[in-house]
């Protein structure tokens, strides 16, 4: 674990490195910090309620329309009970870590669409990691940017998908 926030932390003062004193508009690279809410949907909304947590994001402007992005954070869920008639059992929170590289492609100073992959850690013991992708529609205007996506997360047996909106200042 630690030498994936390693590997972000390093990525993300690389990034640094290319910024330019403009406004957030117009420079080549974009921060934002933002909160994520999240709800399950298929099997995966049997055992899990409602998700919410935080991330961090870089956006680099590579041609006129076009971001590259890198994206990390922490998203936990909350268990449901789970009754099967004879016996019933609650599920422990799930908590999240994505990591997730993608682009964004603006159709205007106001609208996008984003995609991103990458690989979502579980935080209990002994997990592993699953890919991930996330496409989305989003709209920033001024510093804020809301994002709306749907993910999903290759697990064994299955899949855990979601909706859910990012919202966050850009600086």
């Amino acid at each position: 674990m630690k030498k994936l926030f390693f590997i972000v932390a390093l990525t993300t003062a690389s990034f640094a490195g290319f910024a330019q004193d403009k406004s957030a508009e117009t420079k080549k690279l974009n921060f934002s910090v933002g909160v994520e809410a999240q709800l399950p949907i298929g099997d995966f909304a049997d055992g899990y309620g409602f998700g919410i947590g935080g991330t961090v994001q870089a956006d680099y402007r590579v041609a006129d329309q076009i971001d590259l992005t890198l994206n990390a954070g922490y998203i936990t869920f909350s268990g449901k009970t789970i009754d099967l008639g004879v016996i019933s059992f609650k599920n422990d929170a799930l908590g999240l870590i994505p990591v997730l590289a993608g682009a964004k492609y603006h159709f205007s100073d106001n609208i996008y669409a984003s995609a991103q992959l990458g690989l979502s850690f579980a935080s209990g013991s002994g997990s592993g990691s699953n890919f991930t992708y996330a496409p989305g529609i989003g709209f920033k205007f001024s510093k804020i940017d809301v994002l709306a996506k749907y993910t999903g997360i290759s697990a064994t047996g299955g899949s855990l998908n979601t909706v859910g909106v990012r919202a966050a200042y850009t600086f």
